[in-house]
């Protein structure tokens, strides 16, 4: 299941393609079952995302990174790490249940493989500002609003990509995207709340 770079590139122009409203942008992906497979390997690219959420509740639970590892507590590198990963998967697996019921079982492997794209193209994207926190070239408020500018982009493809790919209308789109916004946000309260 390794991904080599041509299917990275692809993938990410694909994306790229769909935040211009560029319906050809589908046909950059790998619809196949390898293809589906790939599309979840692909979180490792979201690594360096990862590191960065990490050392952001490290700071926010007190601990001092200059002092020690940012990889120090096993317990936190656990449950953010699971956090990550739960993010990355909750839609893919809720839409298992929807897309049956919805009568949409033909098309809930293109839907997937281009989720879970545009899930690591956003992770990368929404983890920038958290970086110039870290490293002091943004203050909370600015990085607050980057963070609120690159959502509302990420939540516009993801509503695009949604209708494309599950041939679905405007209205159930948004309420599939929203419903992935909501178990992000559950993921991330849960995280915090384990960690306090």
């Amino acid at each position: 299941m390794f991904l080599t770079a041509d299917e990275v590139h692809r993938s990410l122009r694909g994306t790229v393609d769909l935040l211009h409203s560029k319906v050809e942008g589908l046909q950059a992906f790998d619809m196949s079952e390898r293809g589906f497979w790939h599309s979840f390997a692909a979180i490792l690219l979201t690594l360096p995302a990862y590191v960065i959420t990490l050392a952001l509740e490290r700071i926010r639970l007190g601990y001092r990174l200059a002092s020690g590892n940012v990889f120090d507590g096993l317990w936190i590198d656990l449950v953010v790490g699971l956090g990550h990963v739960a993010g990355f998967l909750a839609l893919p697996m809720a839409m298992i249940f929807l897309s049956r019921a919805l009568g949409l079982t033909s098309r809930y492997v293109p839907f997937v493989v281009v989720t879970n794209w545009i899930a690591v193209a956003s992770i990368m994207v929404l983890s920038f500002p958290s970086l110039l926190l870290l490293i002091g070239w943004a203050t909370p408020a600015l990085a607050g609003l980057f963070t609120f500018a690159f959502c509302l982009l990420v939540l516009r493809v993801q509503w695009f990509a949604t209708k494309l790919t599950l041939g679905v209308p405007g209205l159930l789109s948004l309420a599939i995207v929203s419903l992935g916004l909501v178990f992000n946000l559950l993921i991330d309260s849960a995280v915090h709340d384990v960690l306090v």
